[in-house]
C-alpha cells in the first residue's frame, strides 16, 4: 500500500521516465525474445498512460491548480528540474501516453514481418517518453532537452528505411527544417532568462502578471512563435512534414496524432499567457495558422497518395489550432485545446486506418485503389468515422470543435481568421469526401479483389477504440471544459448562425465532391484545370523554391567562393612560398663554397657549450 502512494505520488516523473528506461531495454528484448517485444513495448506505453491517467485525478482533487514538484538540478545558476502539474500538462501527457499506446499495440500487426524492430520500439518508446516529458517540463531549458530529444526520434523513425534514399532524405529534411526554427527557439529561450533570471514557467508567469520584469516581449515571443511554427509544420517550415510519410504509417499516426506536431501547439498554449497582450504576437499567430491552414487544405484536394492526403490535413488541421490561440480570447483558448483532442483522435484512427489498407494492397496512391469497403469491412467503417469526423460532420467530435473555432473567431471579430477558416472547412469536406470516395467506393483500378481481406485483430482492435472515441468524445465538451478552465468561468455557446454556416459548409463542400467523384473521371476532366492542379500537386513549388535557393543557390554559392579562395588565395600563398623558398636554396647554394656550413656548425657547438656551462652552475 505504502509503495503504490509513493508510486501515484511520483506519476509526474515516472509516465515519462518508465517510455524512456523502456526504450533503453527495448533492443535487448528484441535480441533475446523478438516474437515478444512489440508486446513489451505496449505493456511499457499501457503502464505510462494509467499513470497519466492518475494525474487527472490528482489535478481534479486539487482544484486544477498547477503544482511543481521539482529538485535542484546545477546550484550555481540555481537550476531545477521538475515537473509542472496543471490541466492543460496532463491533458496532453494523456494524449501522448493513450494515443501512443494504441499505435504501439497495432505496430504489433503492421510491423511483424519487418527487420530492425529493436530500434523500432526503442525509437518509438523514448518518442512517447520525450513528449510526455516536454508537456509535464515545469522549466523552458527542460522543455527544450525533451523537445530535441523528440526531433531526434522524428529524424531517426522517418528515416526509419534509411536504405530508400527518399526515406533517408526524408528524415534528413525534417531534421535541418525543424533544426532552423529551434535555433530561434533557444534564442528565444535564452533572452528570456537573460531578463528573468529564471527558465521555470510559474516563476516567469508570476514576475509578468506582477509586471516586475521589462524585456523584449515581442523579440521573445516571435522567436519562440517561430520555434512553435517548425515543429507543428506551418507555413513556410511545413515542408518536413508531406516528405516525413516515407516512415513507416504507425509512425506517421505517432507524429502526426500524439508527438512531434503537437509539441509546437502546446508551446504556443504554455506561453499564451505570457505574451496574450501583445497584439503583433497574437496577429502572427492567427494569420499564420490560418493561411497556412487554407493553402494546405488546397493541396490535400489534389494529392494521390493516402497519407500524404491525411499530411496536408494535419498541417491544415494544425493551422487552425494555431488560429484558435491567435484569436486572445480564453474562449479561442479553449477552442483549440478541445480541437487538439478532436484531431488527435481522428486523425490516428485515419492513419491507422490508411495503414490498414496499404497493408494488404501495397500501395499508397489512392487512384489505383477503389472498391475496398467489403473486403475491408471494418477499416472501411472506422475510415469512414474519422473522414466524417475531419469534415466536420455531426455528431462526430470534429464538428464540436470546429464550431467552437468559428464561433469564437467571430465572438472576437477575427474576420480574416473566420473567412478562413470557412474556405478551409469547406476544402476538407470536399477532400475528405474524395479519399473517401477513391478508396471504397466504385472498382478496384489496380488489380484483382479477390485476395484482399481484412487486417488481423491486434490491427483493428486500436480502429475499433479509436472509432468509438471519435463518435462519443464531442459530447464530453462541458467536462472537458470544467477540468481545463472550470465550469464558471467562461460561458460558451454555439449561436444558431455558426450552426447555419456549418450546414453551409458541409452542402457547399461535400455535394460538388460527390457529384464529380461518383459520375466518373469524365466530368472530372471537363470541370478540373490542369494547370491548377499541376500547382498544387507541386505545393505551389515552394519545395522548388527552397531547393533553387538555399541547396543550388547557397550550395553552388558558397562552393564556387570558396573554390576561387582555395585555389587564388590558400594554393597561391602555397606556391608563392614554395618558390621563393626555391629561389632562395638556389641562391644560397651558388652563393657559398663550403666555408659556411664549417662556420655555422662551429657558431652551433659555441652555443651548446656555453648552454651546458650556464644549467650545470
Amino acid at each position: 500500500m505504502i509503495k503504490m502512494q509513493l508510486i501515484l505520488e511520483n506519476a509526474g516523473w515516472l509516465c515519462w521516465l518508465i517510455p524512456i528506461l523502456g526504450a533503453i531495454i527495448a533492443p535487448v528484448v528484441n535480441a533475446k525474445a523478438r516474437p515478444i517485444v512489440g508486446w513489451y513495448a505496449t505493456i511499457i506505453g499501457l503502464v505510462s498512460s494509467a499513470l497519466a491517467f492518475t494525474l487527472i485525478l490528482e489535478t481534479m482533487n486539487n482544484g486544477n491548480i498547477a503544482i511543481e514538484k521539482s529538485f535542484m538540478w546545477i546550484p550555481t545558476i540555481s537550476l531545477q528540474i521538475g515537473v509542472l502539474i496543471d490541466p492543460l500538462s496532463v491533458f496532453m501527457a494523456n494524449i501522448a501516453a493513450w494515443i501512443g499506446t494504441l499505435i504501439l499495440m497495432y505496430s504489433n500487426g503492421y510491423m511483424s514481418d519487418k527487420e530492425d524492430l529493436g530500434r523500432y520500439y526503442f525509437f518509438m518508446l523514448l518518442f512517447i517518453g520525450s513528449m510526455i516529458g516536454l508537456v509535464l517540463s515545469s522549466g523552458f531549458l527542460q522543455l527544450y532537452i525533451f523537445w530535441e530529444l523528440v526531433g531526434l526520434c522524428s529524424f531517426a523513425l522517418i528515416g526509419f528505411w534509411y536504405h530508400k534514399p527518399l526515406a533517408a532524405r526524408a528524415g534528413m529534411k525534417a531534421f535541418v527544417v525543424t533544426r532552423v526554427a529551434d535555433c530561434f527557439l533557444l534564442a528565444g529561450i535564452l533572452l528570456m532568462y537573460l531578463n528573468t533570471g529564471t527558465f521555470n514557467f510559474l516563476a516567469i508567469k508570476n514576475m509578468v502578471e506582477i509586471g516586475a520584469i521589462t524585456m523584449p516581449f515581442l523579440i521573445v515571443s516571435m522567436f519562440m512563435l517561430i520555434g512553435a511554427m517548425g515543429k507543428s509544420a506551418q507555413f513556410p517550415f511545413h515542408v518536413w512534414l508531406p516528405d516525413a510519410m516515407e516512415g513507416p504509417t504507425p509512425v506517421s499516426a505517432l507524429i502526426h496524432a500524439a508527438t512531434m506536431v503537437n509539441a509546437g501547439i502546446f508551446l504556443i498554449s504554455r506561453v499564451h499567457l505570457l505574451f496574450f497582450n501583445i497584439d503583433a504576437w497574437l496577429l502572427g499567430v492567427a494569420y499564420i495558422g490560418s493561411f497556412t491552414a487554407f493553402i494546405a487544405a488546397t493541396m490535400a484536394l489534389v494529392n494521390r497518395d493516402i497519407k500524404r492526403i491525411l499530411a496536408y490535413s494535419t498541417i491544415s488541421q494544425l493551422g487552425l489550432l494555431m488560429a484558435a490561440l491567435g484569436i486572445g480570447t480564453h474562449f479561442g483558448w479553449f477552442a483549440s485545446q478541445f480541437h487538439i483532442m478532436s484531431h488527435a483522435i481522428f486523425k490516428s484512427l485515419l492513419f491507422l486506418c490508411a495503414g490498414s489498407v496499404m497493408h494488404v494492397v501495397g500501395t499508397s496512391d489512392i487512384s489505383r485503389m477503389g472498391g475496398l469497403r467489403k473486403g475491408l469491412p471494418i477499416t472501411f467503417a472506422a475510415s469512414l468515422i474519422g473522414a466524417l469526423a475531419l469534415a466536420g460532420i455531426p455528431p462526430f467530435n470534429g464538428f464540436w470543435s470546429k464550431e467552437l473555432i468559428l464561433s469564437s473567431s467571430l465572438e472576437a471579430g477575427s474576420y480574416v481568421v473566420f473567412t478562413l477558416t470557412i474556405l478551409t472547412s469547406i476544402l476538407t469536406v470536399a477532400y475528405s469526401v474524395r479519399w473517401i470516395s477513391l478508396i471504397f467506393f466504385g472498382k478496384h483500378r489496380a488489380n484483382s479483389i479477390a485476395h484482399i481481406h481484412e487486417s488481423p485483430w491486434v490491427m483493428t482492435i486500436p480502429l475499433i477504440i479509436l472509432s468509438g472515441f471519435t463518435i462519443f468524445s464531442g459530447f464530453f465538451e462541458k467536462n472537458f471544459q470544467f477540468f481545463m478552465i472550470g465550469a464558471e468561468k467562461i460561458h460558451m455557446e454555439t449561436s444558431p448562425v455558426i450552426l447555419q454556416i456549418s450546414l453551409m459548409i458541409i452542402v457547399v463542400g461535400g455535394l460538388p465532391t460527390l457529384l464529380l467523384y461518383h459520375q466518373g473521371a469524365d466530368l472530372r476532366k471537363k470541370v478540373t484545370s490542369k494547370r491548377l492542379i499541376t500547382i498544387l500537386s507541386n505545393g505551389y513549388y515552394i519545395d522548388k523554391f527552397y531547393e533553387i535557393i538555399f541547396i543550388r543557390g547557397l550550395f553552388n554559392g558558397c562552393w564556387s567562393i570558396f573554390r576561387k579562395i582555395d585555389v587564388k588565395c590558400i594554393d597561391g600563398l602555397n606556391y608563392a612560398l614554395s618558390e621563393a623558398a626555391t629561389k632562395s636554396y638556389n641562391l644560397l647554394k651558388k652563393s657559398q663554397t663550403g666555408i659556411l656550413q664549417y662556420n655555422m656548425a662551429f657558431i652551433v657547438a659555441g652555443m651548446g657549450v656555453i648552454l651546458i656551462i650556464l644549467l650545470t652552475r
